[in-house]
Formats: structure tokens, C-alpha cells, sequence
């Protein structure tokens, strides 16, 4: 399931560090819907989401902690894997949204007027290129339980295309698929960039970028629909196809 929200601002402007308003969003939209019956299943704990979005500001232009809008407008892009009826789930609960102001900082808010179901591609190849949603980025990590930190990789960088695979392959098994499919898992870099993304509070390496995934059809679904690699559920990982190879 894929869809695009549609939100007015009441002032064309946005933290530059926002992805926490957006995340606190998605909560009150389960806080609010059936009664916060489903709450708990997303945001109860720390298990990984099998969703992702991306969001589309329209020419913003950075001003130090704040971003400028030429219009008072956005689009919130969510997409969800379907196997465990979260796309379902979300769509009921975004109707219920509609209308409704969201308080923002700096006293602003925004609006959900429209939503747009989106048409989605159906993988039937075992080979896939696909391209990050602007707003989002690839992002490849390592965490170190010893020191509690996390390290970046990006496109470029010796070790990018291995440590994408292990992501991909962790994200793989931690979302129910066999692990000797996850490690069949083949990840090719094809272009793109580092780009900086602030991230409560600090700044992390994310890729913008084309890249080609070989894996079963039905993991390569699973990423197309909750995201690709880490952060997938705070804004990031989220692809369109370019080709089926």
C-alpha cells in the first residue's frame, strides 16, 4: 500500500530537524483511531516496522535551524508492506485524520486535506533497480553495542556495497523471510551522493542514490513497500522501481 498526504500549513515553514513531528504524527493518528487499539503493535516497543515514508517540501531553502517553503504545503509519502495488514490499518486510520489540525512548533500546524492512493508495482523479477525518494536517502549502519554508537556508510566509501548487503540481509530476517534467501541477498551500487540529514539532533551520512538489489521477488517487494536497509520508520529507505531487470 502506497499513498500520498496531502497537508496545509498554517505558515510555510518547518523545523530543520522534523522528522520527529512527523513520526509523533503517524502515533497520534493510531492514538485516534479505533480507539488506540493498534497502538501498541507499531509503537510499543522496539521490534521493526514494516513501514516507511518520505516527505516532499515544496522548494525549500534552508535558513540555519528552519526551513522556508515557497508555499504553505506538503506531501507526506507512506508506504507499507501489506503481508501483516498495515497498509490497511494506516489508510482507516489517516481518514480519521482528515480535517483535523496538528499542532507544529513556533505555533504552527498543519492540515491532512487529501489523500491519494498511489498505484504500486507488483515484483515479479528476482533483479530490481530502484532509485530513493527524495526527503529520504539510503541509510547503512553499524552499530556498536560496546560503545552505543552508531557509524555511517555511504555511497562511495570501500566498504558501502558489503555493509548495504549485511543491512539488507539483517533487515531480511528480522521481517520473517528465510535467512538462506536473505543471504542470497546482492546489493550494486549505480549512482548518487552523500547527503547530510539532521536526526534528532545530530547530523547523519545517508545516500541519495540508484542501486540494483538481487533477491528473492518477494523480499524485493518487501523493500519497495517498507523501505530499504535502516531507519525505515522515521523517514528514510523509501524507493520507487526504475526497471525490473
Amino acid at each position: 500500500m502506497r499513498v500520498e498526504l496531502l497537508f496545509d500549513l498554517e505558515k510555510p515553514s518547518l523545523p530543520a530537524d522534523n522528522r520527529a513531528i512527523f513520526v509523533s504524527f503517524l502515533k497520534k493518528t493510531l492514538e485516534q483511531s479505533h480507539e488506540g487499539h493498534f497502538f501498541e503493535r507499531y509503537f510499543g516497543g522496539t521490534a521493526r516496522k514494516d513501514y516507511s515514508f518520505s516527505i516532499i517540501l515544496d522548494n525549500p531553502r534552508y535558513e540555519g535551524e528552519r526551513i522556508q517553503l515557497k508555499t504553505p504545503r506538503l506531501k507526506m509519502i507512506f508506504s507499507a508492506d501489506d503481508r501483516n495488514r498495515t497498509g490497511l490499518i494506516f489508510s482507516m486510520a489517516f481518514m480519521g485524520m482528515k480535517y483535523k489540525k496538528f499542532p507544529l512548533p513556533e505555533k504552527n500546524a498543519m492540515t491532512l486535506k487529501r489523500i491519494a492512493h498511489v498505484k504500486e508495482n507488483v515484483i515479479i523479477s528476482n533483479r530490481v533497480m530502484f532509485r530513493t525518494i527524495p526527503g529520504g536517502g539510503l541509510v547503512v549502519r553499524d552499530h556498536s553495542r560496546e560503545t552505543n554508537r552508531d557509524k555511517y556508510y555511504v555511497i562511495g566509501e570501500e566498504q558501502f556495497e558489503e555493509k548495504a548487503r549485511q543491512s539488507l540481509m539483517r533487515q531480511a530476517m528480522e521481517a520473517g523471510f528465510p535467512k538462506r534467501l536473505a543471504e542470497e541477498i546482492k546489493f550494486h551500487p549505480v549512482s548518487g551522493k552523500k547527503v547530510v540529514s539532521r536526526l534528532y539532533g545530530i547530523m547523519i551520512d545517508v545516500s541519495a542514490i540508484t542501486f540494483i538489489v538481487e533477491a528473492d521477488s518477494m523480499i524485493l517487494q518487501y523493500f519497495y513497500q517498507a523501505g530499504a536497509s535502516s531507519r525505515t520508520a522515521i523517514g528514510y529507505g523509501l524507493c520507487s522501481i526504475i526497471e525490473q531487470l
